[in-house]
């Protein structure tokens, strides 16, 4: 149960940060302020939420992954031990990740 109700509400903050990241590079590029914001990216702070943003993606993208399992009809005996897996693979992405950008956000 936990597991759709979040697969539902990561999809919600994908598809609104898409349209936010849609809207504000094409704003930019019509007033010619991108290079401005793209210095704003690098404040740690943002790089804290790129990393927020890759945990939901990635708990989407693995979730989505076992519903796609379950269509096919592969796993239906072992559904908790596959979603707790596929979370652990995520985890470790994440972990990866987030080694690889803790150095620019600790400055």
């Amino acid at each position: 149960m936990w597991a759709w109700i979040l697969h539902r509400l990561s999809g919600v903050v994908i598809a609104l940060y898409g349209i936010a990241h849609l809207i504000l590079l094409t704003t930019l590029s019509i007033t010619g302020g991108f290079d401005r914001v793209m210095e704003l990216f690098h404040q740690p702070y943002i790089l804290v939420l790129e990393l927020c943003l890759l945990a939901v993606v990635l708990y989407h993208v693995f979730n989505g992954f076992r519903v796609i399992l379950f269509d096919l009809g592969i796993g239906l005996g072992v559904q908790k031990q596959l979603f707790w897996g596929l979370m652990a693979a995520a985890i470790v992405l994440f972990g990866f990740a987030a080694a690889a950008i803790a150095p620019a956000i600790a400055g």
